[in-house]
């Protein structure tokens, strides 16, 4: 399994608080980055690049959640 495969793995046995929590910490690091770099003590250039695609990742997790769980309610309502 990919690295990438296993991050997605993990994202999607968080529950929804924890996902909220995590995407809430990345952008907060992701803003610690930027404004690192716009006081020139960036090391790694390439980290604001890889928290914007974990962030994005993250939300795309908790879009999947999100539908299943209407499409479960949904159905639901359908059979009753």
């Amino acid at each position: 399994m990919t690295k990438q495969a296993q991050q997605l793995e993990t994202l999607r046995a968080m529950t929804p608080e924890d996902l909220e929590e995590h995407m809430r910490q990345q952008r907060r690091r992701l803003f610690e980055v930027r404004f690192q770099q716009a006081t020139g003590q960036v090391e790694d250039h390439q980290q604001i690049g890889k928290l914007r695609q974990e962030i994005a990742q993250a939300m795309t997790v908790q879009i999947e959640t999100r539908r299943a769980a209407e499409r479960g309610e949904g159905e639901g309502e359908m059979e009753a």
